[in-house]
C-alpha cells in the first residue's frame, strides 16, 4: 500500500500524463490509430506479404469507404 504522506507526481508530470491521455483519446476518436491497428493485425495473422505503407493504407481505406458508404454523418 502506498504511503499517503508521500508526495505525489509533480504538476509538470501530471500535465504531461494528461496531455498524453488526451492525445491518445483524440487519435482514437479521429481514427488516427487505424494504421497502428492494421499493423498489429497484419503481424498477428502471419501474412506472407509485407504490410502496406501508411500512405497505401490510407488510400485503400478511403477508397473502400467511398465504395461502401455506411452510416456516416457526412
Amino acid at each position: 500500500m502506498a504511503d499517503p504522506s508521500a508526495p505525489g507526481p509533480g504538476p509538470a508530470q501530471a500535465l504531461r500524463r494528461a496531455v498524453g491521455v488526451l492525445g491518445r483519446l483524440g487519435r482514437g476518436v479521429l481514427t488516427g490509430d487505424r494504421y497502428e491497428h492494421y499493423l498489429k493485425y497484419h503481424a498477428s495473422t502471419g501474412c506472407e506479404h509485407p504490410p502496406m505503407t501508411e500512405a497505401e493504407y490510407w488510400r485503400d481505406y478511403h477508397a473502400w469507404q467511398d465504395d461502401n458508404p455506411q452510416g456516416r454523418c457526412c
